[in-house]
């Protein structure tokens, strides 16, 4: 049988390759810290949505991290004191 048709990745402005699987993913695992602009993000859609009480396996679906990276993000956040650690496993702000 044939091999499947194999398509380039599509081309964005600059010359740069646009991978799908990779706009929601981040490369600061490992690092001491968190990229500010995901941490700004969380902190954004933990401000918005009132009541926003997820677990960490949910905020990482969420946000498209991986479990380790999100619960790397929300513990700053609670270390922080935006965000609070409640006996069910669940981040919720204030």
């Amino acid at each position: 049988m044939g091999h499947a048709l194999q398509r380039p990745a599509p081309s964005v402005p600059g010359g740069r390759e646009l991978s799908l699987t990779s706009s929601r993913r981040t490369d600061w695992r490992g690092a001491r810290h968190p990229d500010r602009t995901i941490v700004e993000r969380v902190r954004a859609e933990f401000a918005e949505m009132r009541g926003f009480s997820p677990t960490p396996g949910q905020a990482a679906r969420l946000f498209g991290l991986s479990r380790e990276d999100c619960e790397g993000v929300l513990s700053m956040l609670a270390r922080e004191g935006f965000l609070h650690l409640d006996a069910d496993g669940r981040y919720r702000a204030g």
